[in-house]
């Protein structure tokens, strides 16, 4: 045999059940735990039946061996590659025997061999009940030896005790713990309860006596729980809340229903306090034997609502007085614009007679302007009012909403020579005047994009709507005339598109992210439980989504505005 011999036998020690046999080891939780007298016992009898220096209860992991319990020997574990166990566990139902280790090709290279401390050993296999030989009890020695079968025997009936102090190990583990679970949590409940709870809690018999009260009930009412058992609840609260609240309320809990009211009382520990008292029925084998009373300390919630209906009242006034600032401000600037918008009627029809086309120029943007500017003041008035009256939601077809706002921008989009093609269909629920704000923006928005770029070609705007589950869909795209479309998705939607919610988010709700006009749209989808994406693009070909919920077709809808 080769020099090679003894590394390649080791190496293959493996039981053919590695696996499970790992498992059960696990399972068990013997590994690693302190030293126990039952299993030093055992060692000690099998040093004395074999009359050799070193016993050993050895447990073999995947890559060591692990002394349970030993006597002779002062190291804990070895190496599993250096263990006479991991080749007595290969045998899980015969006991190994190496009288010479010296001579046995498998151990001639193990150290302590080669140095002759170890020479003898013989081990029995610890085997659980499904056959996974987990360790073994061990006899060793530094002379050869040899065992009768009497040795062997009682080294055999020694491995089955140990496999039995395993078990009952771990049996007598899993309900220590469960029992501890059990008393920790039984503690807890009982500690929170009842002694370290805010909530002044008591049990109240049928005559409405008191027959326990926590430790709470002495912050409230300086007494000692002592001198409250046995009071009856009228000699306790003044009887004015007893006849009107309590009375009541425990007659109804001993009748087998929970009962609960709030009152304010000035108790002499603590002042005047809101509270919210529970009454709970005590049953019995099915009887109501006696009420289980709560009581719990609402006054910061009282106050807390006390201070935000204080704020509500101010924001709305804040809020009304703003919209009378800003109706005041729409309607006093109207005047002026509508005297405007007819002085440059009137100088159109002189210049138009001077026939001088420069004079004609100056007067239709001033037209313009004006037209644009008074709009914008009843888009103010109109979006001041947003946050401060119901939304009107009504069904509507959807395409009159979109002509509608796309005949408010007639003159901006001739003058810019901007196509639309209206493609939408389908009914939505919609306050329509708002709404119809709401696409006007983002169209105006789309157009002014555009406008920035000032590329070549004409402008085509494609507004195309589609029903998707639950929701209905427009998209709002735009592109110059001998250009490609947008880059979409195989849906047809627009890829990697924004939510304007999340953008006005992280602006912190300031305009500046999406501009007023996007800010505006977004805010009034918004309110309609839609949402608005969109994809801002480098040369100015945005592409919008307006995603509102579906309008179930139960009544027949109104238009909003011509069609197209």
């Amino acid at each position: 045999m080769t020099d090679l011999q003894p590394l390649l036998d080791r190496s293959s020690a493996m039981p053919v059940d590695e696996d499970h046999r790992i498992a059960e080891l696990r399972r068990l939780q013997i590994l690693d735990t302190l030293p126990q007298a039952a299993f030093d016992k055992l060692t000690s009898l099998a040093a004395g039946i074999c009359g050799t220096p070193i016993a050993l209860i050895s447990l073999v992991d995947s890559n060591r061996q692990w002394f349970k319990a030993r006597q002779g020997l002062e190291v804990t574990q070895t190496a599993r590659d250096e263990s006479f166990c991991a080749h007595a566990i290969l045998q899980p139902n015969e006991v190994m025997v190496v009288n010479n280790a010296s001579d046995d090709a498998r151990f001639q290279a193990f150290p302590m061999v080669r140095n002759g401390d170890l020479v003898f050993y013989a081990g029995a296999p610890i085997v659980t009940s499904g056959g996974a030989a987990l360790g073994t009890v061990c006899v060793l020695d530094s002379v050869p030896r040899e065992l009768d079968d009497r040795q062997l025997g009682m080294l055999r009936h020694l491995a089955d005790l140990a496999m039995q102090l395993i078990e009952h190990e771990r049996s007598r583990r899993d309900q220590s713990e469960v029992m501890v679970r059990q008393i920790v949590k039984g503690q807890q409940i009982v500690r929170d309860v009842l002694n370290e709870g805010r909530d002044m809690a008591a049990f109240i018999d049928r005559e409405h006596c008191y027959l326990f009260v926590n430790p709470a009930f002495q912050r409230y009412w300086i007494r000692e729980p002592q001198e409250i058992l046995g009071m009856r609840v009228q000699d306790l609260i003044d009887r004015t809340s007893y006849r009107a609240l309590f009375k009541p309320s425990i007659n109804r809990a001993l009748a087998g229903h929970e009962s609960q009211f709030e009152l304010e009382a000035d108790f002499p520990g603590m002042g005047m306090r809101f509270l919210e008292v529970t009454h709970i029925p005590a049953r019995d084998g099915g009887v109501v034997h006696g009420v289980v009373e709560r009581a719990r300390d609402i006054t910061l919630r009282k106050e807390s609502e006390r201070k935000l209906a204080d704020a509500v009242k101010e924001l709305q006034a804040k809020r009304l007085a703003n919209r009378k600032y800003v109706y005041s401000v729409s309607h006093d600037l109207k005047e002026p614009v509508n005297a405007i918008t007819n002085a440059t009627r009137l100088l159109e029809e002189g210049a138009a007679l001077r026939n001088d086309p420069l004079e004609l120029r100056c007067l239709r943007i001033a037209q313009e302007a004006s037209a644009k500017l008074s709009r914008v003041l009843e888009d103010l008035r109109l979006y001041s009012e947003v946050d401060t009256s119901d939304v009107r939601m009504q069904p509507h077809l959807a395409q009159g909403i979109y002509a509608e706002a796309i005949a408010e921008i007639q003159a901006e989009r001739v003058a810019r020579g901007v196509e639309v093609d209206l493609l939408v269909s389908g009914t939505i629920r919609a306050d329509a005047p708002l709404l119809s704000l709401a696409i006007r923006s983002i169209l105006e928005s789309l157009l002014g994009s555009a406008q920035r770029q000032d590329a070549a070609g004409d402008l085509r705007v494609t507004i195309r709507s589609r029903e998707e589950l639950f929701t209905h869909r427009v998209d709002i795209t735009s592109q110059r005339m001998g250009r490609a479309m947008p880059s979409v998705d195989a849906s047809g939607s627009a890829r990697a598109p924004v939510s304007a919610r999340r953008a006005r988010q992280r602006a912190m709700n300031d305009v500046r992210e999406l501009g007023l006009g996007l800010s505006i749209a977004s805010h009034i989808i918004d309110l309609h439980q839609g949402e608005l994406q969109i994809e801002l693009k480098s040369d100015g070909s945005n592409c919008y989504a307006v995603i509102l919920p579906v309008q179930a077709r139960t009544t027949e809808p109104s238009t909003a505005g011509p069609s197209t």
